[in-house]
């Protein structure tokens, strides 16, 4: 089977990309190692990925999903008193705690109104590229794909540029114990919760009526909460957290771990490739930039690509640049933000200092 574009990778930048792509009459397939409508934690999207949403084509319809709207950030921070961050009276206004569920699937009904072809279950077994990319993949099918352009949007696992050689650069070992809990919110104000404490710090935001996300970020090679036990205990011993999490109950079969590390690629662009969202560059979910940062990529690598198929090549070095712009920029600003923490004795702190 032969595609115009070939996208590893069914998340946000990859769905985007497919969508923006195919509505301008490429012809586009999804190889992804997953299934669809798989639950996700909820994420806070600020008010300023909307104006990225009207560009790739979707923003009626994430408006029309009725996520529930983030008003203001929780914050105990190091030393600090807890204190609101209220996004009301910011420039860009209040922006929404993400079901990240709802939000996929909106996203792959695009695609499927646009004619994107999806293989489900497959991984990556060869590729080779002569002027067309041929690459095999196996899993609950075999199939042989042929395409003039790759995309590689599988996230901090990199399956396409990791294959072709492409180096990698973490600049942390962030990793992320979720899980997904239930229990209704009678709460009309709609808050996320960012809490430190000695050896990294604690995510909690209700995402929808009666679910909620609570994650805990520290580094790999320092302790983990091995079981839900232990990350419930763990939680219920800060006393922000306990009144939250108050008649909640931890969901067992919605434990994980995510990587969460800051990261990029050497190159994000080659000959006929091109990396978007986390397989081009990944943030520290401290920033909120993870999805904006997704969509971004997705509609600036999407219109790098148009040009590219219009005999306009150096337009994805002008991609690259822009990328590897936003990221040095993002870098300072994380600095600035673990630095606040300066009193802890704890590798976690002392490494961000």
């Amino acid at each position: 089977m032969e595609f115009d574009i070939l996208i590893i990778g069914a998340g946000v930048a990859g769905l985007s990309a497919a969508s923006f792509l195919s509505n301008r009459g490429l012809h586009v397939a999804i190889v992804d190692k997953g299934i669809p409508h798989v639950l996700k934690s909820g994420e806070c999207l600020m008010a300023d990925a909307l104006p990225i949403m009207k560009k790739l084509g979707y923003a009626y319809e994430f408006l029309a999903s009725n996520h529930l709207s983030l008003e203001a950030y929780q914050v105990k921070w190091g030393n600090q008193e807890t204190y609101q961050r209220h996004l009301v009276s910011s420039p860009t206004g209040t922006g929404w705690v993400v079901d990240r569920k709802v939000f996929d699937d909106m996203l792959l009904q695009k695609c499927l109104e646009h004619e994107v072809s999806f293989f489900w279950e497959q991984k990556i077994d060869q590729l080779s590229h002569n002027g067309l990319w041929e690459i095999l993949t196996s899993g609950k099918e075999t199939n042989e794909l042929k395409a003039s352009f790759v995309i590689d949007a599988s996230g901090r696992a990199r399956a396409f540029t990791r294959r072709i050689g492409i180096k990698k650069f973490h600049s942390d070992k962030l990793l992320a114990t979720c899980c997904h809990l239930e229990g209704q919110s009678d709460k009309t104000d709609r808050m996320a919760s960012i809490i430190s404490d000695t050896d990294g710090w604690w995510y909690y935001a209700q995402y929808c009526r009666d679910k909620g996300s609570l994650a805990y970020f520290t580094d790999a090679d320092l302790p983990q909460h091995k079981t839900i036990n232990h990350l419930q205990d763990k939680a219920k011993s800060n006393s922000i957290l306990k009144a939250l999490l108050l008649d909640k109950h931890f969901i067992p079969t919605t434990f994980m771990r995510n990587a969460a590390y800051s990261s990029a690629i050497q190159n994000c662009v080659g000959d006929g490739w091109l990396a978007m969202g986390d397989a081009a560059m990944s943030f520290d979910p401290l920033s909120s930039f993870g999805m904006t940062s997704a969509m971004s990529s997705a509609f600036y690598g999407s219109q790098a690509i148009m040009r590219f198929f219009h005999n306009q090549p150096e337009y994805l070095k002008t991609y690259q640049q822009l990328l590897q712009q936003n990221y040095l920029s993002y870098l300072k600003k994380r600095k600035i933000e673990y630095a606040k923490v300066s009193n802890s004795e704890s590798k976690f702190w002392l490494r961000r200092q």
